[in-house]
């Protein structure tokens, strides 16, 4: 499982050739990966309605993403090796300060991962290691997470359920830092061993 990074640096930056047209957003999006090799991962609420910028040439990727989502109100954080993750595009400017690496919360976040990997490894349906799923959630004040979601799907909608079920319902102990970058997204990817590596050591 990965923790949110923000590390711009294992993105791909070699030029690719684009010939998207100006059409609905998800069409677009699909397009883009399609050429890129990169994911874009959204909750589809956020491109309906949207329309993509046309997107003709040969661009590094980053540079085509953010052609293609001129003008759409969206923008993109880097989440993880060949992926981003649509973000709505700030209306203005924040004022700047000094943001903390998320190295800084290591230990924080290693909890969270471990207490959801210990939830989820209490129910077979769940037990990771034969999907991959991204999710995203912030952890309120009190340490319960709030509003979870799925930015990626497990391919079984009851599994998807009972995810978001088991998040809903998740506290941890230790507040979070207050100046921590929320929401966190994490990536849980297919494991060779089925499971027993991220269940070792929960007691399930």
């Amino acid at each position: 499982m990965l923790m949110q990074d923000a590390g711009a640096a294992d993105m791909p930056t070699s030029p690719v050739a684009f010939d998207i047209p100006a059409e609905p957003l998800e069409a677009a999006l699909d397009a883009y990966g399609a050429a890129s090799r990169v994911q874009v991962l959204y909750e589809t609420r956020m491109t309906e309605g949207r329309r993509s910028t046309v997107v003709k040439g040969t661009y590094a990727p980053e540079v085509a993403l953010r052609l293609l989502l001129s003008g759409s109100g969206l923008d993109f954080d880097y989440t993880e090796d060949r992926a981003f993750t649509l973000v709505p595009a700030a209306a203005a400017a924040p004022p700047v300060r000094k943001v903390r690496p998320v190295a800084d919360f290591d230990h924080f976040l290693g909890n969270v991962q471990a207490g959801i990997l210990a939830a989820m490894c209490r129910h077979p349906e769940t037990r990771p290691g034969r999907f991959r799923m991204a999710m995203q959630m912030r952890i309120g004040p009190t340490g319960a997470v709030e509003h979870p979601v799925l930015l990626s799907s497990t391919g079984n909608s009851v599994r998807d359920a009972v995810i978001i079920d088991i998040l809903t319902h998740l506290s941890f102990t230790e507040e979070p830092p207050a100046d921590m970058p929320q929401p966190v997204t994490m990536v849980l990817s297919p494991d060779p061993s089925g499971g027993a590596e991220d269940c070792a050591g929960t007691g399930n």
